[in-house]
């Protein structure tokens, strides 16, 4: 159930990229770039809508995780700094997971543990919003 109409929530997605300078230009893409950049879009557009997933005044993403655990606060992902990226170098080169993990908790000034007991669904609006910012 919607709390967000579609075109509410399509405009916090733009006011989100604009803040944080995100390239959405489609016309640059290839075809898989582009069904992956609609696809990531719309996971947050999606939880834009639900309620779960607000921007803040500063165009920052704010996600509360709806599937209960441990952890059920905002996490607020601020815009990644060269530091975000670093906190990649500090794992193995087979550790992919633990490497994004690594780089949303640097993003979201928390750990990565939280990351790692959070639950799919949520999970994935989470990665969805790093991953935007990783583009």
């Amino acid at each position: 159930m919607s709390k967000i109409t579609r075109e509410v929530a399509e405009l916090d997605f733009t006011r989100f990229v604009e803040a944080m300078d995100i390239d959405v230009d489609t016309d640059n893409m290839t075809e898989d770039d582009k069904k992956s950049f609609n696809s990531t879009k719309d996971r947050i557009v999606k939880a834009i809508e639900k309620g779960s997933l607000v921007i803040n005044d500063n165009g920052e993403p704010v996600y509360t995780p709806q599937r209960g655990g441990e952890d059920s606060n905002p996490i607020t992902f601020y815009e990644p700094t060269g530091a975000s990226l670093m906190a990649m170098d500090k794992k193995g080169k087979d550790e992919d997971i633990r490497k994004l993990y690594s780089v949303m908790a640097d993003m979201t000034k928390t750990s990565s543990g939280i990351f790692s007991k959070m639950k799919m669904s949520d999970l994935k609006v989470c990665q969805a919003i790093t991953m935007l910012f990783l583009a």
